[in-house]
């Protein structure tokens, strides 16, 4: 893929076009420039950094299939006697149809990582590549472009607006990308039944149950062909009931063609992913790889 986005047809031309994201651009990353720092954790700044390198250089050829792509992902926070590595040289890939649990303790890099998979924090090295797009370097107003267009996240708390109906909720993210409100309404429709809300779309959210909150939430986040779905603690408001409900449906969502990365502290959710990654001080320090979804969790239960 080479080239700068191609948009021959204006946003209302592409009405009855997939929806899904309609660009890309060729990855060209600057080199990693070290940072001097004090020794962490038996780790020298210098060291994590200069492993970052050599791990970028010798990484393997992205899947074909991947829709994120993590290089030697680093983030460190403050300066001198202060810095804080969140990150140290983070190397994953998630694939279309592809559930990835990233499980490990409070400060362990698990927040940081989803951000940064969301184009939401920059890396202080390595690469980012979103659906063919390398993040480095990319302006932040074409950032918001691929997050509205590719990513979908879900969140513990809804973060649903409300005052806006569940429809409205949904379909925001349309209307900002500059989709008509018919063809938008059209595709929220679909995106609640999918959900089994489409009898809700007029409902608020102080009319809906935690559970619908959160089924809302997943609309909106898939709504549009989303490529790539994040989801941070999405059942930690709900019962065990509800919470399973909600993660058979992003389990669904993940087998239609979507890649998804889950943060979870539960086991039993986490049994829904296809790999279960385990972060201790911002390193990946093992990896399981799961067979099948629905006996994981009838194992876990």
């Amino acid at each position: 893929m080479s080239g700068e986005p191609r948009r021959s047809r204006s946003r209302r031309a592409e009405a009855d076009a997939d929806l899904g994201p309609q660009y890309r651009r060729s990855p060209n990353p600057d080199p990693d420039q070290a940072t001097s720092a004090p020794e962490t954790a038996g780790f020298t700044t210098e060291a994590i950094d200069a492993a970052a390198r050599e791990a970028s250089r010798r990484a393997p050829a992205a899947r074909d299939d991947a829709v994120l792509r993590l290089v030697a992902v680093s983030r460190q926070y403050g300066e001198g006697a202060t810095v804080v590595s969140a990150l140290r040289g983070i190397d994953l890939d998630v694939a279309r149809g592809e559930l990835v649990a990233v499980m490990g303790a409070s400060g362990s890099g698990k927040s940081t990582l989803l951000s940064i998979a969301g184009g939401l924090t920059e890396a202080t090295s390595g690469q980012v590549v979103i659906d063919g797009e390398l993040l480095q370097g990319m302006p932040q107003k074409q950032i918001a472009q691929l997050r509205r267009r590719s990513l979908g996240f879900v969140f513990q708390d809804f973060n649903l607006i409300p005052t806006l109906t569940a429809i409205e909720n949904v379909t925001l993210p349309l209307e900002l990308d500059g989709f008509s409100r018919r063809v938008a309404r059209r595709a929220g429709r679909e995106a609640l039944a999918s959900v089994g809300l489409d009898a809700k779309h007029d409902a608020f959210p102080d009319d809906l149950s935690g559970g619908q909150q959160q089924r809302v939430a997943i609309a909106r986040a898939v709504v549009g062909g989303r490529r790539l779905i994040l989801a941070d603690e999405p059942t930690g408001a709900l019962d065990s009931v509800t919470g399973e409900a909600v993660m058979r449906m992003l389990r669904s969502r993940i087998d239609e063609g979507a890649a998804g990365i889950l943060v979870t502290h539960e086991a039993r959710h986490a049994a829904w992913a296809d790999r279960i990654v385990f972060l201790r001080d911002g390193r990946i320090i093992d990896e399981t790889r799961r067979e099948g979804a629905e006996s994981l969790l009838a194992g876990a239960r």
